[in-house]
Parts: C-alpha cells; sequence; structure tokens
C-alpha cells in the first residue's frame, strides 16, 4: 500500500512539474541519461539509487525554489553489453537525441576489453555531450585535451600510481623498480610513476634523502596468445637483463594471471624474502570472490584495491554514493547555467532525420565546465582536476598475510587501511589521506624492510686537488657543515702545532669539492657509510723504476687499504694494470698555464686605429694637396688674390696660413686663422671640413679599442712549442715544472725524456706552490692536468693565470677501486645515471666556473691605465716639443744666414705668396719694425743711454730735414725729384709724419670711403709695428736741452697753441719770438 501511494505521489508531482510549464508555455527541459553494463544483481541497486538521487536532489529541491520553477527534470536509463558500433548510433538518435539528453552517465564497473565504452564516449565527445563516467581503466588522468567533456568518478590507474608514492613516502622507500607487462595499460601505469617521481623530487630540490629514485623499470613484452610457461621464460629474462641488484621495492601492474607467473619467477631468483617488498596494482588482485590471496604471492605484500572482500558490499556502496554525487553535480550545474539560459541552449537539439548534417551542442563545453567546477561534500566528497578527474577518491589498502583455520595455514587478503578524504579542520576542504594498521610485513615481521640493501662500510682514500677535494676546518661544534664531510688528513707540524685531536698523525678536517658531491651520492646511492682520508705520502701513485713498486693512492688499493679511491685521479694505462677503474665521469687532458705580465698600451697606440699607407695618405697627401688647392683657388679668384693684384696688405692669405687653416680644420683647434674670400676655395674648405668630421669621428671611435691595456704572457702553442723543446734558445733560459710522481710526469717521461730531465731542477710538490712560483717569475709555466689549471685560472684573485695551448693526452678522471670488485657495476651505473639526468654537467658547472673565465668571455679588463700604459700620448708631446725646437732653431738660422741670400733673388715678392712671415722679413719695413721692436723690448733706462739715443733720433730727423730742402731746390730749378720706390712704400706713409707724430689731417679726410680705407690700412701697419704704444698715441714735447724730453697727452694740447719749428722739430709751450716761427 505504501509503495502504491508512494508511486502516485511521483506521479502527481511530475504532472505538476512537467505538464503545467509546458501548458503555460515557459518550460526548460533538462535531461540525464544512465547507461549501465549488464550486471543483473548490481543494475536493479543502481536504478533505485539512480531515481533516488534524481526525486530527492532534482525535483525535490527546484521544486522548492521557486527560482527555477520552469525547469522540467528528466532522467532515463538503459542497460547495453557488448554493443556494436550501429546500435550505439541507433541508442544516440532514438534514445538521448529524442530526449533531449544533456548530460550522460556511464558506468563500467569492471576492467573490460569490449570497445564499447570508447563509443559510446567518443560519440558523446564528438556533440559535445558532457559525460561523467566510471571507469577504472580511463587514459585521460595526465592528458589535458582541450575538447574533452568526459568526468571521471572512479579510481583509476593514476589514482592507484598515486596512492603507491604515498606509500612509498610513508615508509620511506625512496629506492624502488617497477614491474609491469605489456597487456594492461602499462603505458598510463608507467607514465603516471615518472610523473609523480619527477613532481615530488623538484618539491624536495636538491635533498637526496627525500628524492625517489626509480632504479630500474621491468617491462616484460607479452602477447595475448601467451601461455603460463611462456610467460614465466619472458618475465625470467626480463627480471635478469633489467633488474639492479640492489632493488627491494617492487611496484607492479599486471593482469592477475600474468602478475601469478611474475612473481612466482621472482620468488624462484630471490626477490620475494624478507628484504623485498611488492605492491600491486587493483589489476593484479582482480575481483576478489574471496579472500584466498594465490599462494605464489610474497607473504606480507600489498594491494591496492576499490572491490569489496568476499562480498562485504564496499564495492557497491562506493558505486551507488558515485552515482548519487553525479546526480547531485549535474543539478549543480543546473542551477549555475540557469544564469546563462538566455545566451545558451541548456539541452541540445539534435535530430537524426535533419537532411542537414549534425553540429555540435555549443553550450556543452560551458555545462561542462560547469560541472567541473562543481565541489560537493556528500554524499562523497568530488573534487575534478583541470582535466575531469575526481581527486578525491576512496581505494582500499590490503595485505596478504597468513590464517591458520581448522589446522590449515593459508594466505589471505585482509584490508589493513585506505585511501580516503579527510576534511581538514584548518581549510575545511577534503583531502587525501593514507592510514594503514595492522600490517604483517615480509619474512613475519614486525617492522617494515628497509627497502634498500643493508649498509656497508669503506675506507676511501682521497688526496687535495681543488676543486675536487680540499680541506675546510670544522665549524665551533666540531661538525662540517654540508655539503662538505668528515675527514683525516695528514698532519702538518705548521698548521696543526697544537692540535689535541692528533691519531696516528692525521687530524680530522672536513673535505668539500665536486668528488665529495660524487661520493655523498654514490653513499646514497649504493648504500654504505664509510671513512674518508688522505693517503699518507700524499702522492698520486707511480711505479717504481728499478723495482716496479707502487706508491701513493694505487698502493693503498693494492695494499687493501683502501675499498675506493675518489679524487682526480687520472686513468692510464699502467694504472689499468694495477687497478679497476670506473666509466670517466669527467674528461681532462695535460695543459699549461702561464702568468700574466700587465701590459702597456702600445707607444704607437693612437696610430693604429689606421695603417701607415692611410696616414700617410691624409697627412702627407690629402692635407697638402687640399692647401695647396684652396690656395691656388684663391690665388686665381677675382675676389681673392686676383693673380697677385690684390695687395697682401689687404688680403692677407699664402700657401702655408693655408695649410694652417687646413690643419686648424682638421683637428678642430681653436686657434686664429685667415679664412679665404674667393667662392671656390671657401666651399672646398668646407668640404675639407666635412672630411675632417668623418675623419676624426672615425678616429676617436676607433682609438678606444687601441688605447687599452695588452696582457702579456708567454702564449705557448702546446706540449710541443719550442721554448719547451729547447729553453736554451732564451736568454734567460725558459723554466717550467710539473708535480712529481704523477700521471703528467710519467707521460713527459715516456713521450718527451729531455723535457722531464730539464724540469727535474724546477718540480714543485704541490700545485699552490707552483702557482706562486709561477706569479714570483721564478719558473715561466706549469705543466699538468686541464681541469685544476682551468679551475685555478678561472678564480685566481687578480685573474693573473692564462692557459694556453692545446690540450695534450686527453683522457678522464674515474674511481679506483681493487680488481674484480663486485661494486664496480654499482658505481658505473650511477655514473651513467648522473650523466643522463646532468646532474655531472651541473656539478663541473657550479664547481669548474669562475669569475675571470666569465671577464674573459663578455672582453672585460679591470686593469687600471697608469703612466706606463700612456706612452703613446706622452712620447707624441715629446716628439712635438722637440720638433718645435728644431723648427726654432732653424727659424734662427734663416734670420742669420737665409734671409740674405734670400733677399737678393727675391725680387718679386714670391716669398710672400708661400709666407707673409718671410716676405715680410725680406722688406726693409719689416727690418725698421724689427729695430723698433727690438728697441721696445731693449729700451735703455738711465740717462746717458736715453740722451745718446735721443742724438741718434734727432740726427735722423736732420737728414730728413735736409733731403726736403734738396728736393725743394730742385723743384725750384724746375727738376722734379724722383722718390725712391722703397722710400714710398715702406716710409711713405702719410699718417705718420716724421719722429712718429701722428698727421691729424688725415684724421679729417672729406671722403669717408678714403678715411676708412686709410684707417685699414693704418691698422694693418699696426700689426707689424712694434712702436712703443704712447709713440702713437701721444705726442712729445721736447725741451731746448738735450737731456730731458717728455710726453704730453694730445687732449692736453690747446687748440691755436704756438709751436716753434726748428731743425725739423715741433717744440710746445715754448716762448721764443725767433723769426722761423711758424703758427699752426
Amino acid at each position: 500500500m505504501e509503495n502504491m501511494c508512494s508511486i502516485i505521489v511521483r506521479c502527481l508531482v511530475l504532472m505538476i512539474t512537467e505538464l503545467f510549464p509546458l501548458m503555460c508555455g515557459e518550460a526548460t527541459q533538462a535531461s540525464i541519461f544512465l547507461i549501465m553494463p549488464d550486471r543483473a544483481r548490481l543494475n536493479k541497486n543502481l536504478k533505485s539509487a539512480f531515481s533516488e538521487a534524481f526525486y530527492t536532489m532534482g525535483l525535490r529541491e527546484f521544486k522548492r525554489s521557486q527560482q527555477y520553477s520552469d525547469y522540467i527534470l528528466k532522467q532515463n536509463n538503459i542497460i547495453i553489453d557488448k554493443q556494436n558500433p550501429q546500435e550505439i548510433l541507433d541508442l544516440f538518435c532514438h534514445t538521448i537525441f529524442k530526449s533531449h539528453v544533456n548530460t550522460i552517465l556511464y558506468f563500467q564497473l569492471h576492467p573490460t576489453k569490449d570497445p564499447t565504452p570508447n563509443y559510446i564516449i567518443n560519440m558523446a565527445e564528438y556533440f559535445k555531450i558532457p559525460v561523467i563516467s566510471w571507469d577504472s581503466e580511463f587514459p585521460g588522468a595526465l592528458q589535458n585535451k582541450q575538447d574533452s567533456t568526459v568526468l571521471q568518478m572512479a579510481p583509476t590507474i593514476y589514482h592507484q600510481s598515486i596512492l603507491m608514492i604515498d606509500i612509498l613516502k610513508k615508509f620511506n622507500w625512496t629506492n624502488f623498480a617497477v614491474v609491469t607487462t605489456t597487456t594492461f595499460h602499462y603505458l598510463e601505469f608507467t607514465g603516471s610513476i615518472d610523473h609523480l617521481v619527477k613532481e615530488h623530487n623538484k618539491k624536495v630540490k636538491f635533498d637526496r634523502k627525500l628524492r625517489f629514485n626509480l632504479l630500474s623499470s621491468v617491462v616484460v613484452h607479452l602477447l595475448p596468445s601467451d601461455n603460463d610457461t611462456t610467460i614465466k621464460h619472458k618475465s625470467k629474462e626480463a627480471l635478469l637483463r633489467d633488474n639492479k641488484l640492489k632493488n627491494r621495492v617492487f611496484l607492479i601492474h599486471a593482469s592477475s594471471r600474468e602478475a601469478k607467473n611474475v612473481l612466482e619467477v621472482a620468488g624462484e631468483l630471490g626477490l620475494t624474502g624478507k628484504d623485498y617488498i611488492w605492491i600491486m596494482s587493483s589489476f593484479c588482485i582482480g575481483v576478489l570472490r574471496n579472500p584466498n590471496a594465490p599462494r605464489v604471492y610474497p607473504l606480507g605484500s600489498l594491494g591496492i584495491t576499490y572491490s569489496g572482500i568476499s562480498k562485504d558490499g564496499f564495492e557497491d556502496q562506493l558505486i551507488e554514493n558515485a552515482l548519487k554525487t553525479s546526480v547531485r553535480v549535474w543539478v549543480e550545474a543546473l542551477k549555475k547555467i540557469y544564469n546563462y539560459k538566455d545566451q545558451y541552449k541548456i539541452s541540445p537539439n539534435f535530430s537524426c532525420q535533419s537532411q542537414r548534417p549534425l553540429q555540435q551542442w555549443r553550450a556543452g563545453e560551458k555545462f561542462y565546465r560547469l560541472m567541473r567546477d562543481v565541489r560537493v561534500e556528500r554524499p562523497t566528497a568530488v573534487q575534478f582536476s583541470e582535466n575531469g578527474v575526481n581527486q578525491l577518491v576512496r581505494l582500499r589498502i590490503v595485505n596478504i598475510q597468513r590464517q591458520t583455520k581448522k589446522y590449515v595455514t593459508r594466505k589471505v587478503w585482509k584490508e589493513v587501511g585506505g585511501w580516503v578524504p579527510v576534511k581538514s579542520n584548518i581549510t575545511h576542504k577534503s583531502e587525501m589521506r593514507v592510514e594503514m594498521t595492522g600490517i604483517t610485513w615480509p619474512g613475519n615481521t614486525v617492522l617494515p624492510p628497509l627497502g634498500k640493501p643493508e649498509k656497508r662500510f669503506m675506507r676511501i682514500a682521497t688526496l687535495k686537488e681543488k676543486p675536487y677535494v680540499f680541506y675546510v676546518d670544522r665549524d665551533a661544534n666540531g661538525k662540517c657543515v654540508p655539503p662538505a664531510v668528515p675527514c683525516r688528513v695528514m698532519k702538518e707540524k705548521i698548521v696543526f702545532a697544537n692540535d689535541s685531536f692528533r691519531q696516528n698523525q692525521t687530524v680530522p678536517r672536513c673535505c668539500a669539492g665536486l668528488c665529495i658531491d660524487i661520493l655523498s651520492i654514490l653513499s646514497s646511492k649504493m648504500q654504505f657509510d664509510y671513512e674518508l682520508y688522505e693517503v699518507p705520502d700524499r702522492t698520486w701513485g707511480l711505479p717504481d723504476q728499478k723495482t716496479g713498486e707502487w706508491n701513493g693512492l694505487i698502493k693503498q688499493i693494492q695494499d687493501n687499504m683502501a675499498d675506493m679511491v675518489l679524487t682526480s685521479l687520472k686513468i692510464t694505462p699502467k694504472r689499468s694494470e694495477a687497478v679497476d677503474f670506473s666509466i670517466p665521469f669527467l674528461e681532462t687532458g695535460i695543459t699549461i698555464i702561464v702568468s700574466i705580465r700587465k701590459g702597456n698600451i702600445s707607444p704607437t697606440a693612437f696610430l693604429e686605429p689606421y695603417d701607415y699607407p692611410s696616414w700617410c695618405f691624409i697627412l702627407v697627401f690629402s692635407v697638402h694637396a687640399t692647401g695647396a688647392a684652396i690656395f691656388i683657388y684663391e690665388w686665381l679668384s677675382p675676389r681673392g688674390l686676383n693673380r697677385g693684384t690684390t695687395p697682401l696688405r689687404e688680403h692677407r692669405f699664402s700657401l702655408f696660413r693655408s695649410f694652417w687653416l687646413i690643419w686648424a680644420m682638421l683637428f678642430g683647434a681653436s686657434v686664429s686663422t685667415d679664412n679665404p674670400r674667393g667662392v671656390s676655395s671657401r666651399f672646398l674648405s668646407n668640404v675639407w671640413a666635412l672630411f675632417a668630421l668623418v675623419f676624426l669621428a672615425s678616429y676617436t671611435a676607433n682609438l678606444a679599442a687601441f688605447m687599452i691595456t695588452k696582457d702579456e704572457y708567454y702564449n705557448l702553442s702546446g706540449i710541443k712549442d719550442w721554448r719547451l723543446s729547447n729553453p736554451y734558445s732564451m736568454k734567460p733560459p725558459f723554466k717550467f715544472a710539473t708535480i712529481p710522481n704523477g700521471s703528467t710526469e710519467e707521460n713527459l717521461r715516456k713521450n718527451h725524456y729531455n723535457m722531464f730531465k730539464y724540469m727535474q731542477r724546477y718540480n714543485r710538490p704541490t700545485v699552490d706552490n707552483a702557482l706562486r712560483a709561477l706569479k714570483q717569475g721564478k719558473i715561466q709555466a706549469f705543466i699538468y692536468d686541464a681541469t685544476p689549471l682551468e679551475f685555478h685560472a678561472g678564480n685566481d684573485d687578480n685573474c693573473e693565470l692564462k692557459t694556453v695551448g692545446e690540450k695534450y693526452a686527453m683522457t678522464g678522471y674515474g674511481i679506483a677501486v681493487p680488481q674484480k670488485t663486485t661494486y664496480l657495476e654499482e658505481i658505473n651505473d650511477v655514473i651513467l645515471e648522473l650523466q643522463e639526468n646532468g646532474e655531472l654537467e651541473r656539478l663541473r658547472r657550479f664547481w669548474l666556473a669562475g669569475a675571470c673565465h666569465m671577464k674573459r668571455k663578455r672582453g672585460q679588463s679591470s686593469h687600471t691605465i697608469g703612466i706606463p700604459n700612456f706612452t703613446s700620448a706622452f712620447i707624441l708631446l715629446a716628439s712635438g716639443v722637440l720638433i718645435g725646437g728644431l723648427v726654432l732653431l732653424v727659424e734662427h738660422l734663416y734670420f742669420k744666414f737665409g734671409r740674405r741670400c734670400l733677399r737678393k733673388y727675391d725680387k718679386n715678392m714670391c716669398c710672400a705668396l708661400v709666407s707673409l712671415s718671410m716676405g715680410q722679413s725680406l722688406t726693409f719695413q719689416q727690418s725698421v719694425m724689427n729695430a723698433l721692436a727690438r728697441q721696445k723690448h731693449h729700451d735703455c733706462r738711465n740717462p746717458r743711454c736715453e740722451l745718446l739715443l735721443w742724438k741718434e733720433r734727432h740726427n735722423h730727423d736732420l737728414s730728413q730735414l735736409y733731403i726736403s730742402t734738396l728736393k725743394d731746390q730742385l723743384k725750384s730749378y724746375g727738376i722734379t725729384p724722383v722718390d725712391d720706390p722703397m722710400n714710398q712704400s715702406e716710409l711713405g706713409d702719410r699718417s705718420v709724419k716724421q719722429n712718429g707724430y701722428p698727421n691729424t689731417s688725415e684724421f679729417h679726410h672729406s671722403n669717408p670711403h678714403k678715411y676708412i680705407e686709410n684707417r685699414h690700412e693704418s691698422d694693418q701697419l699696426d700689426y707689424f709695428d712694434s712702436t712703443p704704444v704712447r709713440w702713437k698715441r701721444k705726442c712729445l714735447k721736447r725741451s731746448p736741452s738735450y737731456t730731458n724730453a717728455v710726453d704730453v697727452a694730445v687732449s692736453e694740447t690747446p687748440e691755436k697753441h704756438k709751436v716753434r719749428f726748428n731743425e725739423g722739430k715741433f717744440y710746445f709751450g715754448v716762448d721764443n719770438d725767433s723769426s722761423d716761427q711758424d703758427l699752426l
């Protein structure tokens, strides 16, 4: 009766919620469709759970809310089993499209090889219809498909991989191996493990204790037709080939049948004892219809599953909750998309009867993203990732234990924990957590296995060699600061005189360097403890030439004093006969290092921007050819010299002045120059100015590149350089050295015996000692291993070291162990792994890099420029001073000797065209001016000298008056006197009267233009006139006495003053009534 009432109520609700809105024309229909496999027992429960969730979470909730009253919700379901593609297409056309389904629920309960799920999901993705799926084989957990519309609710292979990694973290099993077959999605499993390991290692960065190490990946390649015997055979081959001896933890993924065969072979190989742990995926366990475990499965193994054990209902409840949660996610997405109903169609409208091709549902991606962003906490917690995978799933952890029942002991599966979402009290969000208890461990022990081999103990010998091994002091607490490790080094009396911890001639120190980092990695991966000590004799190891007995590090191995030698030990043929070497972990050779001497700038650095032909062409030809051309243009120009008709006093320009102009323009000197007047010569001057601009710009731009200090060093070409082969060819002889008892000395003894014998006297005990001697000049070169020398050259304090020449005798550094050692293969595997993942390259870059290398790579130099580096500028200045002094000497010789001879031949004043100064020095006027200048600079200051000078001037005036009287007498007789041209041109200046008196009438000339011209000529004359200024601007007043002469300014002379003219002179202020007095 109650069921009948429930059905009637549902019908009424359906009529009210669906028929009434349809009649009013305001309905928005949304439909959800459930597709299930043909599982009779479970289908009934799923249908009931689906209907209950639809009505309780969908219809009832929408009915209570007035906001969504126009929604019409529908649900439908179907059971399918191995449908072909045509039946799947009919399902979409006749059911899904007609029902306007906007979400499909597809629940595939167990793994299957049937392609039906792929058909349905691919069809739905094509039309952009969202799918909420339950498929444990879902392969898209690591894929990020942009067009996917699938939400995955089931625990996938990716989830099981996460749980396996969490179990490894929980028990600190950092080293593990993966075993899988090729039949059940092994690529998804191995890809998930690799992805998770990389993510974890990226988080922990360089903390090696927490980093995961996937030691090996064993893949058994099988065919579907292989029987059990074939599977066992292939499994044995794969385990022997790919498994590492130190593997203790195995993650296995295969079908239950394949897993039985693999584990049976593992037991035969001794990989299932108490030190080994196997963790199985749900595919290995299969469907647990009963708790009994296969007998070949190791005791204490762990398994992961989401199914129940012996029908305990866990799986049914898990799937029902997932179905209800899916309906809730769909309902929450409907609420969100309701706000966009004007933009999107909430349900698709497909029809297979349409003539047009079917289009994708445009709102499907939007609806999918809304469902993906939904996060709910009930019935089960759900949180989807970016690719639509639920991150909060439930998995069970089972353990194989012994159970005795009715005197029969068997292996059974027992649940010991789970991987469940737990709500955080801080964030109030669910987080996945591993919970485990009551575990039986392999060997029936109470403690979990270590997951790694038991640690061995090794004695390791080393020797100091930067940057591979070097010693540092311990801190205040007596501990070593990582990455340094404790070690014991030989006692040095000077350094450790007061050390109270001396034991057996050693003291405790800390060792660090590239080899120490490799040692730490080896210790972690190979699981061994060690004692690190310095070799007592501090030598690398060479055989005695007579007895053949080895010393140094090699002897430590031969005498079983050390299990391993780890330092920069080079692999050589002789050493390989005495000990075994690992594969090289670093390449090296023999090279040469020299000291850099701070060089000076070349004395000719200022000439180096151009070669010598260029300088000759610019400074000799271009300058003088252009200067000559400017002068020629000016000589021919009517505006210029006009072929010599223009007086030089009006236009002062000559060939030398043209050269002066050219040089001044070339170097941009701020000096006084005479410019040409002709248009052509001025144009050529402007062209030369442009040329000078380009020349100076290019010169100064390139000068900086040459005005730098150049490092000086012995640039040896290599081991066969002539200075090494024949050191006595240099004076003094070339000195070079190496370290005794090393591979470098052995190589030189064998291949370059003369060089070996010569350098023995200069050999140094240590590298540091050799480098100090190199800087001090005691030796000129040091021959040694390439990488240590490159390190020292890159990290020198003042960057005073440099490696030169080609490397010689290339080899590598290896780890030395006793011959026929079992762990040599493990060392090689670790080195290969470090090479593959780039760890060795990272260590090399970290330890071998240096600031000096970076500076040289960028072309930087830190040398300051001193006085020796600026020699070229001082040489140029000194050369200018010397050349100037030489020119001064030539000038004096010219005035003393050359001028007399040149004056005889220069009748047409041609020298003035070349140089005005030279031309003027040959004229009488210039001689007078020179005499006046000489008088000016050598003026007498005593009365006697002044009296004698006045007498000479007075006699000169009387001579001039006498000449004038003679001319007047000649004119009275009708004879016109002939003027002396030299006198007219040089002494006929009317602006100046005898004895230097100015002719004031010229200053009031009636023609202003003539006045200006006379002023111009007077100014030019003043340029050469060195007469004292007081003679030009003042008038002299002489008293009758020869012993007194005073000067009176012109402004002080009154107008119409009586002046007496006597003996060719004017006398002012003289009261004399003589008859020859003239009034002015």
